[in-house]
């Protein structure tokens, strides 16, 4: 568990970890320099029960340091990241363990999402939960490119298979490229109940979320950049090591599902790609220049404001939905 000023919700996450059924684990904390009572909180817990380790650092490395960090500090054939702020029913680890124990070959299992609000309550979703699951690795990556939520991540991992992705990298969307190269791994198992609990905040915004990513002093800041991150997942099939056609069937479907078909990737790649562009073009990195043309030319004819506006024009009118900073 990464956490920073997590004080509002952290202890009922930690008692909601603590009342696993399954026996054997230990809840790793790794306080980011909270200036809250976040620590206090903490060592209450570590002090009560065995199985919390609490680790401190006096400085905020940043969100993307600190994920790193819980990994290079658990233990165990099973790794699972949890937020602050989700909950998970008491058999959650139980039953993606034994899903795993059953299934060797798979790398990760995850869980059906419930989101809840502020105050603990259901709500519903503003776009289908769609889950990297299944035996094809042509289904999984396509789960990906169509998902707006990418909350998988939080799903229980296989600690080797997990030392072979490229573990949380100084980007926009680092989460969504480690669950991609699981993903290209090998099967992703499900299980079909609502044991995991994800919190949305409404209030919370992508600038919000990407600012707490890294910290100028450390990793430098971490903007929001749908393009790079577009670029990062097609890098990620790239250099998956799968034959050749494979990757480039893949590549043709990934590069049409998020820039083409994905309502939220879209747009955010027609808003971001002109200042990379620009970069691009100012420091004579000609391959770059020419990938951010390869994905905002498709983007443009479904997701410009236009197009936009007539689809929403002919959307009927259906139940508030609850909004999710993402990743």
């Amino acid at each position: 568990m990464p956490v920073r000023n997590a004080e509002r919700y952290l202890a009922e996450a930690i008692d909601s970890l603590l009342a696993q059924d399954y026996p054997n684990f230990e809840l790793v904390i790794s306080d980011n320099g909270s200036t809250d009572s976040t620590e206090k909180i903490c060592r209450d817990y570590a002090r009560r029960d065995e199985r919390v380790v609490y680790h401190r650092s006096d400085e905020n490395h940043g969100a993307v340091w600190n994920f790193n960090r819980v990994f290079q500090l658990g233990r165990g054939q099973y790794f699972a990241w949890a937020a602050h702020d989700d909950l998970r029913a008491p058999p959650f680890l139980s039953r993606c363990v034994a899903a795993l124990e059953a299934r060797p070959d798979a790398g990760m299992c995850c869980a059906e999402v419930a989101l809840i609000d502020n105050d603990g309550r259901r709500v519903d979703p503003w776009a289908t939960i769609i889950h990297p699951v299944g035996e094809s690795v042509r289904g999984r990556v396509r789960a990906i490119g169509l998902s707006r939520y990418w909350v998988d991540l939080y799903g229980v991992m296989r600690v080797e298979a997990l030392r072979r992705t490229s573990l949380a990298r100084p980007v926009w969307g680092y989460d969504v490229s480690i669950m991609l190269q699981i993903a290209l791994l090998g099967a992703v198992l499900f299980v079909p109940e609502a044991l995991f609990l994800y919190r949305v905040d409404p209030s919370k915004t992508v600038e919000q979320v990407a600012s707490t990513l890294g910290t100028e002093t450390h990793q430098g800041a971490i903007p929001a950049n749908w393009s790079a991150l577009t670029l990062e997942l097609l890098g990620d099939v790239w250099r998956s090591g799968l034959a050749l056609p494979v990757r480039l069937g893949l590549l043709l479907q990934l590069w049409f599902d998020l820039c083409v078909l994905n309502g939220l990737v879209g747009p955010g790649i027609l808003h971001d790609v002109r200042p990379n562009l620009a970069a691009a073009w100012a420091q004579r990195h000609g391959d770059r220049f020419v990938a951010l043309l390869a994905i905002a030319l498709p983007a443009l004819p479904v997701h410009n404001r236009l197009s936009r506006s007539l689809l929403h024009r002919l959307r009927p009118a259906g139940p508030t939905r609850a909004r999710i900073a993402t990743p």
